[in-house]
C-alpha cells in the first residue's frame, strides 16, 4: 500500500480536471468509481484547507486544468502524507480502491469485447446442421 505515490493519487483524483475534454470523458476515464473519487478529491481538498498556496493549486487545477498546478499540489500532498502517516495511509487506501475498480472496468470490458468478436465469428461462419428448432 505504501507504493502509491502523492503524483499517483493527485492524478488520479483532479486529472478528469486536466483533461482537455472534461466531462464525459472524465467520466468513463474513472469508471465506476465517480463517487470515491469525489470523496477522495474532498478528503485531499479538506486537508488542504487553510494552506493558502495548496487552495490557489487546487483552483487552478478545478478552473483551468492547470497542469503546472497539478504538479505543485502532488509536492503539497506529499509533504501532508510525509507529516500525517494516517492521512497517507487514507488516501492510499482510497485511491487504490479506485485503482481496483478502474482495472475491473477495463478486464471486464476486454471481455465483452472479446465475447463478442467469438460469438459473430459463429454467426457468420455456421458449421454443421444449423437447422433451428424441432425441423
Amino acid at each position: 500500500m505504501e507504493s502509491l505515490a502523492a503524483g499517483i493519487i493527485a492524478k488520479l483524483v483532479f486529472d478528469e480536471f486536466v483533461k482537455a475534454g472534461t466531462g464525459e470523458a472524465a467520466k468513463r476515464s474513472v469508471g465506476g468509481a465517480i463517487e470515491l473519487v469525489k470523496n477522495l478529491r474532498g478528503k485531499i481538498k479538506a486537508k488542504f484547507q487553510g494552506d493558502a498556496k495548496a487552495e490557489k493549486a487546487i483552483q487552478a487545477i478545478e478552473t483551468d486544468g492547470s497542469q503546472p498546478a497539478l504538479a505543485k499540489l502532488e509536492t503539497y500532498l506529499e509533504d501532508a502524507m510525509d507529516e500525517d502517516k494516517t492521512f497517507a495511509t487514507e488516501i492510499r487506501q482510497m485511491a487504490q480502491q479506485i485503482i481496483n475498480i478502474q482495472n475491473q472496468n477495463t478486464t471486464t470490458l476486454n471481455q465483452q469485447n472479446l465475447n463478442y468478436g467469438r460469438d459473430q465469428n459463429i454467426i457468420n461462419q455456421p458449421q454443421g446442421d444449423i437447422r433451428i428448432g424441432g425441423s
